[in-house]
């Protein structure tokens, strides 16, 4: 019933990318501002399990919104497990890889420490490295109201629906990018050539951890990863919570636009801020030199 294309044109997409393009190109500068994006972006991506899961928590907590109109046994008529089942199955790879053992996030924090320590920076240096700016603190905070969503609240689970599915497409697409201009395009040297020198791993927490498999099971430039198999999840979830309210596909659609909207903005403003943080990262080392 849905499809991507009702969401994002085809100029918007490019330009999408070209925003991602230009922060990467500014973070592969330096290893400095290569740490500055990477714990940037991990930093930001750190929330992403805990608000998929609160989202399918609230759509499943609101059994009084998703009904079937042609069951006439009202209790058993409740589907909003049925639409929180499709958002919840990005949380479960978030919370447990299933090759790696591991949440998404501690494989994002050994990406992390790699950067760090191929930038050569000290503990001090990390821990104030790693403040974040009043733009990050801004984006992150919009990105719980984006996805935050509200339990009983029809229009709201809705819209945060929307932001599920800017969320996961947008995200294949950034890892992609990432992938290329960390590893496709500098193949044998620079951070990449680090971790293959180090067979990609870094002790954390007591084990050795993949350092840049956080990139790879998300997408690569040369394949999809586990965000092409959410964005299906989350189209699905939309399709069912159209199939189970009384407002028609129009109205469902419009309000998943404006979620998804909202959160394309969120995206481009830090992937612009990033791009910033990074050259004036590299700028600066430089000039010290």
């Amino acid at each position: 019933m849905f499809r991507i294309e009702d969401f994002i044109t085809a100029t918007e997409q490019d330009t999408m990318e070209a925003t991602v393009r230009r922060a990467c190109d500014a973070a592969v500068r330096d290893p400095l501002a290569q740490f500055v994006f990477i714990d940037r972006y991990t930093r930001w991506n750190g929330y992403a399990g805990a608000l998929v899961a609160k989202l399918s928590g609230n759509i499943g907590e609101s059994q009084d919104l998703f009904l079937d109109a042609n069951e006439p046994d009202h209790a058993q008529a409740v589907r909003g497990m049925d639409v929180a089942g499709h958002v919840l199955d990005a949380t479960v790879d978030e919370h447990l890889d299933k090759g790696h053992r591991v949440p998404h996030r501690t494989l994002a924090q050994a990406m992390r420490k790699a950067a760090a320590d191929y930038a050569g920076l000290s503990l001090p240096e990390r821990n104030a490295l790693s403040e974040p700016p009043a733009w990050l603190q801004d984006v992150v905070a919009r990105t719980f109201v984006c996805y935050g969503s509200v339990a009983h609240d029809a229009e709201a689970l809705i819209r945060s629906i929307g932001t599920h599915i800017a969320s996961e497409s947008m995200a294949d697409r950034e890892y992609a990018i990432i992938d290329r201009v960390f590893r496709g395009e500098r193949h044998y040297e620079g951070f990449y050539q680090y971790l293959r020198d180090r067979d990609f791993r870094v002790e954390l927490g007591g084990k050795l951890v993949h350092a840049y498999a956080w990139i790879t099971i998300h997408a690569t430039f040369e394949s999809q990863g586990v965000e092409a198999d959410h964005l299906a999840e989350a189209m699905k979830a939309l399709e069912l919570a159209a199939r189970f309210r009384p407002e028609s596909s129009e109205r469902i659609l419009e309000l998943a636009r404006e979620g998804y909207r909202d959160f394309a903005d969120i995206q481009r403003d830090f992937f612009v801020y990033a791009e910033r943080e990074c050259a004036a990262a590299a700028d600066g080392r430089r000039q010290a030199a």
